[in-house]
């Protein structure tokens, strides 16, 4: 059997969990214990050693000589471009991961500790007013970042992993009500018929806003009923199937594509007759007209989940037809109506017990 090396101990450096790999160090300074992760036992030992010296001389002396690796910013920019490889949501992640590069470009991606991260998050929350979920999501963009680099064997461990989350407040969840969809149709069909089309598969398919409006015709198959979707905000493909009215919806607005002649392949335009990317303006301003407050176009995505379960539909079931890649996911979008709820509560009423006829 082959001989297990030996990696000679040195204070002050430890691995956290035994065979992982990661290796820690802990020193004091100003009084207080500080222990960060490291990766590499060389490295951790290199980094201990210079953490001393900064200790002892008050001088910060800057990366180890001799450390090498990948730079952040080039392991940034590899993960930016495989957002814009496979994934919809690369805008997002491009102005997130930027935000890092700017703190972080020139140095050594596997320098970076925890701590640094995290108090440079805490930094950016404090100075931009961040909520727990844009914190969140920038720490996410920088785990991806790493994860991607492991992955191609260009770093041995992710720093962002050990960052812990922050606890994010749900607010209040919305959804639309049939009363508002109501309103909303009446001012919709006065004064923008055309954007009836892209309402009615919001409402019937679930699909995200960058989902619905990067579609092109040659990914919708009218005849067995679905729109396939190869790059979607997780970055995996998935069937959207179309019920009679997402259906009968989009071979309508086929037909009328064939007939107005239009020569771009997505499937919905706006009153110029061009291909619109984001319906948010012309909504906003429909539901005002009609009296709708707090509803934005990702709201008809929860009010397409919330219609669902109160059809009967399963979590496991709407989990596939949301595109969610866990259950977890998919719960935090149901949310019931209060008349719904109040219905399903009929039913513990005791039954009334029939009236016996009188005896003579």
């Amino acid at each position: 059997m082959p001989r297990k090396l030996k990696v000679a101990r040195h204070r002050g450096v430890y691995e956290k969990v035994k065979g992982s790999g990661i290796w820690w160090i802990r020193y004091s300074k100003d009084g207080k214990r500080v222990t960060e992760s490291i990766g590499r036992h060389g490295d951790a030992v290199q980094i201990y050693d210079q953490r001393v010296i900064e200790i002892r001389t008050g001088v910060k002396l800057g990366l180890p000589l001799g450390r090498r690796g990948i730079k952040f910013g080039t392991l940034a920019d590899d993960a930016i471009k495989f957002s814009v490889e496979h994934h919809r949501d690369q805008r997002n992640f491009k102005q997130r991961i930027e935000l890092a590069v700017a703190e972080f470009k020139n140095r050594t991606a596997d320098a970076i500790t925890p701590q640094e991260l995290g108090d440079w998050l805490a930094e950016m929350e404090d100075a931009r007013s961040w909520t727990p979920a844009t914190r969140n999501r920038v720490k996410a963009a920088v785990s991806k970042a790493y994860k991607l680099g492991m992955d191609s064997l260009k770093l041995r461990t992710n720093p962002a992993r050990f960052v812990p989350q922050k606890e994010e407040n749900p607010g209040r969840l919305r959804f639309m009500t049939d009363e508002e969809e109501i309103r909303l149709r009446k001012v919709i069909a006065a004064k923008r018929p055309h954007c009836a089309y892209q309402l009615d598969v919001a409402l019937h398919t679930g699909m995200r806003k960058g989902e619905q409006f990067t579609v092109e015709w040659d990914q919708v198959d009218l005849k067995l009923g679905y729109i396939y979707l190869n790059m979607t905000k997780n970055g995996s493909d998935r069937y959207v199937h179309l019920n009679r009215t997402a259906l009968k919806t989009l071979v309508t607005l086929k037909e009328d594509f064939l007939s107005r002649g239009f020569k771009f392949s997505t499937i919905f335009y706006d009153k110029q007759h061009t291909a619109i990317k984001d319906p948010s303006e012309w909504f906003e301003v429909a539901c005002e007209e009609a009296g709708i407050e707090g509803v934005t176009w990702h709201t008809l995505r929860h009010t397409f989940a919330s219609r669902c379960v109160m059809a009967g539909i399963d979590l496991k079931t709407l989990q596939v037809l949301m595109g969610h890649k866990t259950i977890a996911m998919t719960a935090r979008y149901v949310h019931l109506s209060p008349a719904h709820l109040k219905t399903a509560l009929t039913k513990l009423d005791p039954k009334k017990k029939p009236v016996r006829a009188a005896t003579a």
